[in-house]
């Protein structure tokens, strides 16, 4: 069984579309859909279904894209270690990033990560915390900044515990005051990250036993400082979003100084690559 024909059937259920799989790999269509039929042929079952936005795994091919991952992963740790032996650093390693971390360090990572190790290519992939940590799970991710959590089928190593503040409009009543009490979260309309995006403000409010008026619920923070620019309500915010603060905005310290803790998620296993950028980022920015 061709090693390549497996990191082609990855590739193409990642991107979940033929054409643009073929553009990625430098690779016809044609012997995208060749390479495909091959595998399937030799399995003896059907991998992919057509769809009107692209292409989707089966139910046989759920399963077999599972042990696929592992296979090229195996493959692509046994040639890091082989050139390793040899005192060359090579591989590529895919890291899962969220916004704040993709905007302040991922310039910086790659930058210096780039100096020391010129042969290991660096694939960052952005999302919210949920599916970064599921792709670490199922090897489609060799790392991703996370939140540190308790999940089990993980393993983290924490970076920095960014602390946790509200924001304002300078129109808002509260904009008059530089520390807010957690109680008083409770007495204004709150502008929510969305399910996925908001495990630090899900722990705090649980932790505190507070329970917000919701105003609006959106996804990226940009959004949420637009609505609180706009004295639609008030926000939560990490520091690391607050790096360069907003035209607009009062930035008011919480009481008892909660934080969230963000670290780096591996699975159990770790290629030679991806251990050298563990590394390189504690350099950088490891506080703990």
């Amino acid at each position: 069984m061709s090693v390549q024909r497996l990191e082609i059937f990855n590739r193409v259920v990642q991107l979940n579309n033929i054409t643009n799989a073929a553009i990625e790999l430098n690779l016809s269509q044609s012997g995208i859909s060749y390479a495909i039929k091959a595998l399937e042929s030799e399995l003896d079952v059907q991998l992919l279904k057509r769809t009107r936005t692209g292409v989707s795994l089966t139910k046989e091919g759920e399963r077999i894209y599972r042990h696929s991952l592992l296979v090229t992963n195996a493959y692509d740790n046994l040639l890091q270690e082989a050139a390793a032996l040899k005192g060359v650093e090579r591989g590529t390693i895919t890291v899962g990033t969220f916004t704040s971390v993709t905007t302040n360090w991922i310039p910086k990572i790659i930058t210096y990560f780039k100096e020391k190790y010129p042969k290991i290519t660096i694939k960052v992939v952005e999302g919210d915390y949920h599916n970064l940590e599921n792709g670490v799970i199922s090897g489609e991710l060799d790392c991703s900044f996370s939140i540190v959590s308790d999940n089990k089928l993980l393993n983290y190593v924490p970076l920095i515990n960014d602390k946790l503040y509200c924001i304002v409009s300078h129109e808002h009543p509260l904009a008059k005051q530089d520390v807010i009490k957690i109680g008083e979260i409770e007495n204004y309309p709150l502008i929510k990250p969305k399910a996925e995006f908001d495990n630090e403000l899900a722990n705090f409010f649980n932790n505190n036993n507070i329970h917000p008026s919701i105003a609006y619920e959106v996804s990226d923070d940009q959004s949420i400082i637009a609505l609180v620019q706009a004295n639609l309500g008030i926000n939560i915010r990490p520091g690391l979003v607050l790096t360069n603060p907003p035209e607009n905005i009062k930035i008011l310290h919480l009481e008892q100084d909660p934080y969230r803790t963000i670290g780096l998620a591996t699975a159990s296993h770790v290629s030679h690559a991806t251990k050298r950028f563990i590394s390189a980022v504690s350099e950088l920015f490891q506080e703990i």
